[in-house]
This record gives C-alpha cells, structure tokens and sequence, in this order.
C-alpha cells in the first residue's frame, strides 16, 4: 500500500507542476499580449496588425527562425520527457481511482448500514435480534417474538453478491427482512444498495476467525451433553475438557454419538444462527424455538401460534423458510450428492436432487467456488472463508438423512 501511495503522490505532484507551468505560460502570454496592444495607438486600418509591413524573408530566417526552432526543441523534449512519465504511472493512477472508489462506497456503505440494517443485525454486522409481529394467514396478530436477526460477517462466504442483492432488492418472505431496493418497493437505489455490498465485504470474517465463531457454538452445544450427562460436572475447566473430549469421539462418523455430533452443527447457536442450518429448517428456531422446553414455553405464552399454525411443536428440521427435510434421503439418492449440495448451495434455475430447480437462496456452507473466488480445492487462498469443513457437512448431512 505504501508504494502506491507515495506512486499516487508523485503523479499529483507531477500533475500540478504542469498545471503551474501551464496557468504560468497563460499569464506571461496574456501579459506580452496586453503590453504589444497598448502600443497601437490610431486607427485599425492603418495600425491593425495584419496590415503592418513584415520582416522580409532574409531577416526572417537569421536568429528570428533560430529562436523559434529552439523554442519548438525544448517544447518537444518537455511533452517527450513528460508523456512516457505520465503513461508509466497511468497503472497506478488505475488502481488508486479502484481503491479510492472502494474506499468511498465502504464509507456511505456503512451510513446506509447504520441508519437501515444495524438495529436488527448489529453494529458491524454482528448479529441482533427485533421485536417481530408474526400474523396468520389472514393477517391478524398471533404472537410477537424476538426475532434472531443473524450476523452478516460470513454472508459473502454463503452468498454470491448477486443472491445478497436479491435479498436487499426484494427482502425474505415470513422474516422480519425488509424490502430495501427499489425493484422490491423500498427507499434505496441501486447504487446504496451496492454500496452497502461493498461495505459487506469490509466485515467479512477471515478463515481463523470464523472457524472460531463456528466451534464456539458447537463446544457449547457439547457442553450441554457431557453436564446433563453428569451432574457432578461443575467446574468450568473440568466441563470445558468434557466438551473436547466429547466432540473428538462424536465427530468419527463410527461413534454412536455420530448423529448428534452433526445435530450440534445443524443447529449451532454462534452468530444467532447465521451459520446454522436450522434457522431456516425447524419451524421457529429464529424466533426461540431451539428445543422442546423453549418451544413449549413460547406456545405457553402465545397459544395462538398453534392456532395459526405456525409453530405447534418441536419439530426439529421440519422446514421453515426452507422445506423441511423429512425423507430428504429420497430426495437425494446418495450422501455424496447431498454433501456437494449442501457445499455449494443452489443457483437460480441450475436443477438439483431429484429435479428441483434451484432459487440462489439455499447457500452453500462450503466455500464459494464461483468466477469471483478461488477454488479451495486448488488450495489457492480465497477471498471469503469456508463456513463448514467437509466431514462437518458429512456429519450435518448424515444428520439429515436420518430423520
């Protein structure tokens, strides 16, 4: 970065120098012009420049020629020395204008997330959670929740930036997600609504760090397990090496506790859910739904959700915003077709399972591998981190599968 500073800097200096020389040479010009018209003194016709006697030719080509071709040489030495300067530094004046543009649409990127998007899912794109209103069919009122609005600091590793368009453009149907653009019916133009994709791509978690987030909900899912399973488990240094040891025996795909191992993943709590697969699989999970004794709880108080039929149960990966996933093993012949969808999400129109067309809003948690990134399997770096490794998503589909 620091080259192409100081690059940039050179090419501004270079710039108003010449910007100096030329206004410079505009006022002298216009200074002689001025001076040589107050000499004229009567009438046009008979001191009007063009018909005052000239030099004649002999004195014309003596030192009179010789200064004006000496004038012409140096001017041409300035343009050839200065040209190839300019055309040199013109990459770098590329690349600076690319990077001062990002810059500027990061920075009204982030008005347009602090003034629309930061009250649901956070300040940086953490993660929130908003007062919804959930109606029935008919629109009147059954419940109001607390509405998991999920971190947006993974999205672009889920999402190409044309399906997070969609969304911003169109809003999700049944969540409390808005319509922003205008195609959809909201305030913003397209170009606040690219802005707001270019500051996406400022808070993107990098590989570490969003590995981390992901473990964090599946440790403490694995918390839950070893301290249910023995009470006498108390001391937080004691709980913490359980929960390791549970999940290194849990995720071999041998292990009796397989199954539950690929449950924890599938309903990982971390980031409200962003990275889960239940938010839009079990019927009220964004909204508090995470087990029987929240779910029975969340009837208690609102009886209407039944009523309506929006929630009447625990019903783990019963479908939500997506389709429930009960004999989804028939639905996809082989777990190894399942786990390539699962890696890669769907794509608008692109047919996949047993000839579903897909809609671009199903994402792939195992890396994008679209034009815009680099193929992880070429073990190039990417741009946006991976969400699930592939014996996580062996494990999540197993899961499925077992339903």
């Amino acid at each position: 970065m620091l080259p192409m500073i100081l690059a940039a800097s050179t090419q501004r200096t270079i710039g108003w120098v010449l910007a100096v020389v030329v206004i410079v040479g505009f006022l002298v010009y216009l200074l002689f012009s001025f001076r040589i018209g107050k000499r004229e003194l009567g009438s046009e016709v008979e001191l009007a420049a063009n018909r005052k006697p000239y030099f004649d030719d002999d004195e014309l080509e003596t030192f009179r020629l010789d200064r004006a071709l000496v004038w012409s040489l140096v001017t041409l030495t300035a343009v050839s020395m200065i040209l190839p300067v300019y055309w040199l530094m013109e990459p770098t004046r590329q690349e600076n204008a690319i990077v001062d543009w990002v810059q500027r649409f990061e920075k009204r990127g982030a008005r347009n997330f602090e003034d629309a998007c930061s009250s649901c899912h956070g300040p940086a794109g953490v993660g929130g959670v908003a007062a919804f209103t959930l109606v029935d069919t008919e629109g009147a009122f059954v419940a109001q929740v607390e509405w998991k609005a999920p971190a947006l600091t993974t999205v672009l590793s889920r999402f190409d930036e044309a399906e997070v368009q969609h969304v911003l453009d169109y809003g999700r149907p049944g969540t409390p997600m808005p319509a922003w653009g205008l195609p959809g019916g909201g305030p913003m133009t397209s170009q606040q609504v690219e802005q707001l994709i270019v500051y996406l791509r400022s808070i993107q978690l990098d590989q570490e760090t969003a590995t981390a987030q992901i473990k964090s909900g599946i440790v403490a899912g694995a918390r839950t397990i070893v301290t249910a399973a023995d009470a006498e488990l108390t001391d937080a240094t004691d709980i913490e090496a359980a929960a390791e040891a549970w999940l290194a025996q849990a995720s071999d795909p041998t292990s009796d506790d397989y199954l539950r191992y690929g449950e924890l993943i599938f309903n990982n709590p971390a980031a409200q859910g962003a990275n889960s697969c239940a938010r839009c699989h079990t019927p009220g999970s964004s909204f508090g739904a995470v087990d029987e004794a929240t779910t029975a709880e969340l009837i208690e108080n609102w009886p209407k959700l039944v009523e309506s039929g929006i929630l009447t149960g625990w019903q783990a990966a019963q479908g939500h915003v997506g389709p429930s996933l009960e004999g989804v093993a028939a639905h996809f012949p082989t777990a190894a077709r399942q786990e390539e969808f699962v890696r890669i999400g769907s794509e608008v129109g692109v047919g996949f399972g047993n000839a579903r067309s897909g809609t671009g809003m199903m994402p792939g948690f195992g890396g994008r591998v679209d034009a815009d990134v680099i193929d992880y399997d070429t073990g190039g770096d990417a741009i946006y981190s991976r969400i699930l490794t592939p014996e996580q998503i062996a494990a999540v589909v197993a899961y499925e599968r077992s339903r």
